[in-house]
């Protein structure tokens, strides 16, 4: 039973740090992005199998983490404050010509990577881009000038 609860409590940690580390979506990530997440991984399986190596403690820590994963996303779905809370909401960083640095700063984003959206976009100018929405998986979504003028025209 031990096995269970560390697993649960493992599952808490380890999706409390992924959120303390930010947004950065896997395709982002630095090499040491990665190892970090490895690493928090490996030592809390560490924690929660401690000196029982046994199939039927690895099983039940695996059966464990999976329920906690279900138990989360249904709450998720029926609470709207607690999908925020867990998965973040998304981010203006760019907004009509001006950074918003502080949101920058928060989300450990740099300009570079959403230029890189920017480009990915076809675009090639930032006087291109209206808003740069960093979204709650890390993607950098870019809405340029053209779309959001064509939308408020008459007849659109």
């Amino acid at each position: 039973m031990s096995v269970i609860i560390r697993a649960a409590i493992a599952y808490l940690i380890l999706l409390l740090a992924v959120r303390l580390i930010g947004r950065r979506m896997a395709s982002m990530m630095a090499p040491f992005d990665i190892v970090v997440l490895f690493l928090f991984g490996g030592a809390l399986m560490s924690a929660v199998l401690a000196d029982d190596h046994s199939m039927v403690a690895a099983v039940s820590a695996i059966l464990s983490i999976g329920l906690m994963h279900v138990s989360i996303s249904a709450l998720k779905q029926r609470l709207a404050w607690f999908g925020r809370i867990v998965d973040g909401t998304p981010i203006i960083v760019y907004e009509k010509g001006e950074w918003h640095q502080d949101r920058m700063r928060t989300l450990r984003m740099l300009e570079s990577d959403v230029m890189a959206a920017v480009r990915q976009k076809g675009l090639m100018r930032l006087e291109q881009v209206r808003y740069a929405v960093i979204e709650r998986d890390g993607k950098v979504s870019i809405i340029p000038e053209s779309e959001t003028r064509a939308a408020t025209m008459p007849g659109y």
